[in-house]
Formats: C-alpha cells, structure tokens, sequence
C-alpha cells in the first residue's frame, strides 16, 4: 500500500467542558480551525458537555451522512479508562457497546488524560468491538497546550498516511520526545 494518502479525513469530534465557569472559552476548536486553515481538513465540532449529550454524538456519528468523517476526536477530562462530565463517567467499555460494529475503517482519539491508562485486553476489546482501525491516547494526566500542539501534529501525520504501521512508525520517529513526555499510545 502507497505511504501517503490522497483522500483527506475529515474529523468529527465531540467536546466535553473544560471548566465549571458557563462562560469559559476553553476549547480544541480554535486547533479544528487551524487544521481546516492550513490543511483543508474538514471537521464537525459538537459541544457535549452531558454523558447523555455525548452518547447522542456518538450515535450520531454512526450515521450514513458522516460516513465521511473517518476520525473521531474525543475531547474530554479522563482517568484511567474513563472519560467524565463533571461528576459522571462513561467506560471504553460502555463506549463499545454503544459503537459495536459501527467503526470499520474509523480512527478513534481519545484526547483526555490517562484514558487509555486501562488493560491491552481492554483496548483490544474496543478495537475488536466497535471495528475501529486504531484506537489513540494517553496514559497519564497530559498539559493542556502540549498536548494540543502534539495533537496538531498527529492530525497531520494522519492525513498524510494510510497504514496503520506508517502512522505509528511517523509518530514515534518525528515526534519521539512528545510522545514519551505525553504516554501518547496507538493501537
């Protein structure tokens, strides 16, 4: 298979609240913006600051007109095998029995702190689950900019290759020191 890509992802992504202040700004938006400014990569951004709001953006993204949008970004608080919304959680294991069979081909980043610090059998069972091709995140509590900036950076490699041996490969040889700093992990 050809090492880069000529169809470009599109990402869909769903975004937690960062704060508890209703009138904060914080937000990976800004990040889309820059992505679609300088790459053309089209996204669809859904604020889902509720467990309910965000299995409804799940679903959503499991239908026919989003058939596009290949990558899914998770952006959320976490810790260790969950994603929160204030005092509630969802599971990766929750999140396979909404997405069971409906992520063939799709990649799946889990942009939150220490998610994806949970078991190999737990991440495989997702990926075996839900189809998806790869599953990406971190293993510890990760600094907000840092891990924005690196996250700009594997959005590029993504869009610039297609197998997921050449994806791990780019990452891990460009951007070494980031992803040990970041427990960055890719299955």
């Amino acid at each position: 298979m050809k090492g880069t890509n000529t169809k470009q992802r599109h990402i869909y992504c769903l975004e937690g609240n960062w704060n508890k202040h209703p009138h904060c700004k914080q937000s990976i938006k800004p990040m889309l913006d820059l992505l679609f400014t300088f790459s053309k990569t089209k996204y669809i951004y859904r604020k889902c600051p509720t467990k309910e709001d965000f299995i409804k953006g799940l679903q959503a993204f499991t239908q026919k007109r989003y058939s596009n949008y290949t990558f899914l970004y998770i952006a959320y608080h976490g810790r260790k095998n969950r994603i929160y919304f204030g005092k509630e959680y969802i599971t990766l294991k929750e999140i396979a029995d909404i997405l069971e069979g409906k992520l063939n081909g799709k990649i799946v980043h889990i942009g939150s702190c220490s998610t994806l610090n949970t078991t190999e059998r737990n991440i495989k069972d997702f990926i075996n689950r839900t189809g998806c091709s790869l599953i990406s995140g971190y293993k510890k509590d990760i600094p907000y900019i840092e891990s924005s900036a690196f996250e700009l950076l594997y959005f590029n490699v993504l869009n610039k290759y297609r197998t997921y041996t050449t994806i791990k490969k780019n990452i891990i040889n460009k951007y070494s020191t980031l992803v040990n700093t970041l427990k960055f992990t890719i299955f």
